[in-house]
């Protein structure tokens, strides 16, 4: 004849037996309960085995998710425009944030570097023509410095000669009026501290590659431009993928937060009962 304690055991096996077949036949019977976090405690259930009479351990309750201040998308896209890295700052993204900053640095330094060499550049070739080419100002446009650099002198005849270029323009545009002529080629040809004659043609080569030099680096320093638009488009597209991950990260982590737990308890007087409890 058994014992009340191995009739006991007995009941509560069966009562074990009992809370598993239910949890599958719930799963079965309902697809939403299947696709939800379902944990069965067995841990739980052999500690009820064990003792019967002892009650199930309080669940404690799951970290809330990861509390983020709210982040307005239009927001960050704005700072990135106005500064590439503000508005990963603004999201919270430091790391992120710092590659934009060095790199919008690097190209203010670029663009200040090849500005000034630009500028010292100008300043040698301007210096070159009045000392080779005996002119005496350091004012005039893009244009007249270009002329000095193409022709030997700013006045008298022959091709080498900037005059009569102007005439041949003359000459054209008014073929039969030769005051016309004259009048023309007066309002354009420089004279006094503007005109110039160059000692040799070395020198005047010379020129003309101090200001090609200071023409591409000027152009270096315009490219800078480019590259901060595009360093700012990049940035204000960074904000929206980062917008978007962490839209998608806060989503899965509520997800993984939401637990659905199965409890079994025995009573003292050999009976049962089955708890569900949903935790967010």
């Amino acid at each position: 004849m058994r014992s009340a304690s191995s009739s006991r055991d007995v009941s509560i096996r069966n009562h074990i037996v009992l809370a598993l077949a239910l949890t599958a036949a719930l799963a079965a019977a309902t697809p939403s309960f299947a696709q939800s976090n379902l944990d069965l405690r067995r841990a739980d259930v052999a500690m009820l085995a064990d003792s019967a009479t002892t009650p199930p351990a309080p669940i404690q309750s799951a970290p809330a998710p990861e509390n983020r201040r709210a982040v307005n998308p239009r927001k960050a896209l704005l700072l990135s425009l106005l500064l590439p890295g503000a508005g990963e700052t603004y999201s919270g993204h430091k790391g992120r944030a710092t590659g934009f900053f060095v790199s919008e640095g690097a190209i203010w330094t670029n663009f200040v570097a090849w500005e000034v060499a630009g500028h010292l550049r100008r300043d040698n070739y301007i210096d070159q023509a009045q000392l080779n080419a005996g002119i005496g100002t350091n004012s005039g446009s893009d244009d007249y410095w270009r002329l000095v650099g193409i022709y030997t002198r700013s006045s008298g005849s022959g091709p080498d000669s900037y005059e009569d270029a102007l005439r041949r323009d003359a000459r054209n545009e008014f073929p039969t009026d030769p005051a016309a002529q004259d009048a023309w080629v007066a309002q354009r040809l420089p004279t006094g501290d503007r005109a110039w004659n160059w000692t040799s043609a070395a020198l005047q080569d010379s020129y003309r590659q101090t200001r090609q030099n200071a023409t591409r680096a000027f152009s270096h320093a315009k490219f800078s431009f480019a590259l901060a638009i595009l360093n700012r488009i990049a940035s204000a597209i960074d904000t929206q993928m980062l917008h978007r991950g962490d839209s998608k990260d806060l989503q899965s982590r509520a997800t993984e937060r939401s637990e659905l737990f199965l409890v079994t308890d025995m009573t003292a007087e050999g009976g049962g009962r089955v708890m569900l409890r949903q935790m967010f």
